[in-house]
């Protein structure tokens, strides 16, 4: 196999910098989009010198000359795209989470399990080099046995939910990087959450402003998980994101100065670029994002696992889930009792 010959379903905000990054990567050739909004998708496939544009994934599904697809369809819309990838032969990058409904989740982490295929989970964060050196610091255990983490993800409210549907899950779609990240660091096993949320910015929106859940694992560690949608629209950063793992012999911080490292003031008002996730940079998309797709190619290349496989996206799963019932109950939350 020389060249992957991609598709990407889905041509929203991360589905165009997928294909942007297949379409400069040596070893992949972009073949096609697929999106409803069809003027948009035969626009960007354009530009980018895909051969096909679609309005219909299933089009897309059935082109022999594709080989794996990226699918970023909204997060609860991930099942059908995936099942239907799966029973055309595909290989599968998917943006993250898994799904938002649990048994959808284990629906697709049960359908890969019966074929060859490679299904990657794109939580682009486990490829930021940041984290990368946290975690070899608890695998050298330079930090000792791990005590607590408190890690805090906040975003303007006209920033996503102006882009989102109406009543997306605020834990599914922003904790859900913490979650896995803290899965991810330690293996710890979750015991017990409980969370709570205020709603009154995106209340018309039916979506939650910002949440806090405390969670317990098996051993005595705990975790502080707090995020949003509530930073006002004159924040000096998009995002502000930050984590703190501390242990008996030593700590680490994340983001501690600040998340994207780069202010820039001008007349206008002040900037943060991104300089970690999904910078352009020469015309090209670098950081964490290029990284999380050349892995997903290199283990379809290569035949090797998958750097993020469907079984262990669910842990994160399980924690959001018992979040959102924590929330509604505003009672400890049993998380065994949620699996």
């Amino acid at each position: 196999m020389d060249r992957l010959r991609v598709g990407v379903i889905g041509v929203g905000q991360m589905g165009e910098k997928h294909a942007e990054v297949y379409s400069r990567l040596a070893n992949c050739e972009l073949v096609a989009l697929a999106d409803p909004r069809l003027e948009h998708c035969e626009n960007v496939a354009e530009r980018l010198g895909a051969s096909a544009a679609v309005g219909d994934y299933q089009d897309l599904l059935a082109r022999d000359d594709v080989q794996a697809v990226s699918i970023c369809t909204p997060d609860e819309s991930h099942r059908a795209p995936v099942l239907a990838a799966l029973e055309a032969g595909k290989h599968v990058l998917l943006e993250k989470p898994l799904a938002t409904d649990l048994e959808e989740a284990e629906e697709i982490a049960n359908a890969v399990e019966q074929t060859d295929l490679k299904l990657m989970v794109a939580y682009l964060l486990r490829f930021d080099p940041r984290y990368v050196a946290v975690r070899d610091a608890i695998d050298r255990g330079d930090l000792g046995e791990l005590l607590y983490i408190i890690s805090h993800r906040n975003s303007p409210h006209t920033e996503g939910p102006k882009r989102y549907k109406q009543g997306t899950s605020l834990t599914m779609h922003v904790a859900a990087h913490d979650l896995d990240l803290i899965w991810w660091l330690t293996g710890w096993q979750p015991e017990c959450v409980h969370a709570t949320a205020s709603t009154k910015l995106l209340r018309a929106k039916d979506m939650h402003d910002a949440a806090s859940a405390v969670m317990t694992f098996k051993g005595g560690a705990f975790a502080s998980v707090n995020y949003g949608w509530a930073l006002p629209d004159s924040s000096t950063t998009r995002l502000d994101a930050r984590m703190e793992i501390v242990g008996t012999k030593g700590a680490a911080y994340v983001g501690v100065y600040h998340e994207q490292a780069v202010l820039i003031s001008r007349d206008g008002g002040i900037d943060s670029p991104d300089v970690h996730h999904a910078p352009t940079v020469g015309g090209e998309v670098r950081g964490d994002l290029r990284e999380e797709i050349m892995a997903f190619v290199h283990c379809v290349h290569h035949d090797e696992p998958s750097p993020v496989p469907a079984r262990d996206a669910l842990q994160s799963l399980y924690m959001a889930r018992a979040i959102e019932q924590s929330i509604a109950s505003a009672r400890t939350q049993r998380i065994q009792d949620s699996l």
